[in-house]
């Protein structure tokens, strides 16, 4: 925190699990909120069941979980828990990894072996070509309202449920732009 020159932290998260059962890390975090140190926490990749296990101890402020219009296994079950508790819902990818922005084909080589696009599911061959209607329906709406289809997936999103705070990720200064 002296690095962050700041006497807290206001959101930290948990984002990988491991084998401290999720009661005793709440309960940490409950500790570090009434000292100061944190004014809120969150947790990331992680279902309903771990959720109240969590809020049950120390009251969540985020969830940070996979979420786009083609990954909405979120909408069944985490969504509404968040919305009846409160507690923000902070989606990555929810451009999927590219796939929505209308720039990906079945055909696209993505350059370096280190880019994590070579291994994301949403991007094989198969499922590009799955979901090429809803990439269609997007670059619609793109150019009817004068934007891109990156933009109408998250414009989507934050109108979709209050309390949602997509956070898409680039590389690229252009990209970072544009979902700005």
């Amino acid at each position: 925190m002296a690095r962050l020159q700041t006497g807290w932290v206001d959101l930290y998260y948990l984002h990988r699990a491991g084998s401290v059962p999720v009661e005793e890390v709440a309960e940490a975090m409950g500790r570090l909120i009434d000292e100061g140190l944190i004014r809120g926490w969150g947790l990331s990749q992680v279902d309903v069941e771990v959720i109240d296990r969590a809020q049950q101890v120390t009251p969540l402020t985020a969830i940070q979980n996979i979420y786009s219009m083609v990954e909405r296994d979120m909408e069944a079950q985490v969504i509404p828990y968040c919305l009846e508790h409160h507690i923000g819902v902070v989606p990555f990818s929810p451009i999927a990894s590219g796939l929505l922005s209308g720039r990906i084909t079945p055909d696209t080589q993505f350059e370096k072996n280190d880019d994590v696009r070579n291994w994301v599911p949403q991007l094989s061959r198969r499922n590009i070509i799955g979901n090429q209607p809803i990439i269609d329906l997007l670059k619609e709406y793109a150019e009817k309202k004068n934007a891109t289809p990156a933009q109408i997936s998250l414009a989507w999103m934050l109108h979709k449920y209050p309390h949602v705070v997509p956070i898409p990720g680039s590389k690229n200064k252009e990209r970072i732009i544009e979902n700005l």
